[in-house]
């Protein structure tokens, strides 16, 4: 943790060999330049803690195909969640929390099949949980709390057997619970 303030310069795109960014904890504003993409070896990146906005950058193919960490919690980040982050397939962590993201969880999410952690709690998310949720079966915490999601628990949820915790609360949810819940024998909380 520092107090490095202002923008993240544009030229940070131009580290070629640069696999692990930790730029959180700090007072960083402005937007996320969209250079970051150029970093094709980048693995580990964390701008979580910083006062961020705008929307998350595209993730185009071939861009950040290396990427495993993602964190961009507590930022004030705006704007639809990206489908092109279905283009990180050897994303493991996915931290989006504590923006002010809105739109839908793109169905593209379940091309992530590497993804153990899934947190897009705190948000403006709606629309329904999308029926691909069911392919992350490596899942182990799912948190898509306080946002706006509606619609029925998909039955696809039932594929998600590695699921150690998962919190669905303070939603728009309706419908039944799902038979195929009995399914996550491995749900803790």
């Amino acid at each position: 943790m520092n107090s490095l303030s202002g923008p993240i310069p544009s030229d940070i795109g131009r580290l070629a060999e640069l696999s692990y960014l930790d730029l959180s904890g700090n007072v960083l504003n402005g937007s996320i330049p969209p250079s970051i993409g150029n970093l094709t070896n980048l693995a580990f990146l964390d701008l979580s803690s910083n006062y961020l906005s705008g929307r998350i950058f595209d993730c185009t193919p071939g861009t950040l195909h290396n990427l495993e960490y993602l964190n961009l919690t507590y930022n004030k980040l705006t704007g639809p969640i990206p489908s092109s982050l279905g283009n990180l397939t050897r994303l493991y962590h996915l931290h989006l929390g504590f923006n002010n993201l809105s739109g839908h969880i793109p169905r593209e999410i379940g091309m992530l099949h590497s993804l153990v952690l899934l947190y897009l709690a705190y948000n403006n998310i709606n629309g329904s949980i999308p029926t691909t949720i069911g392919n992350l079966t490596n899942l182990n915490l799912l948190d898509l709390s306080l946002n706006k999601i509606t619609g029925f628990i998909p039955e696809s949820i039932g594929n998600l057997t590695s699921l150690q915790n998962m919190d669905l609360s303070t939603n728009e949810i309706t419908g039944f619970i799902p038979e195929s819940i009995g399914n996550l024998t491995s749900l803790q909380n």
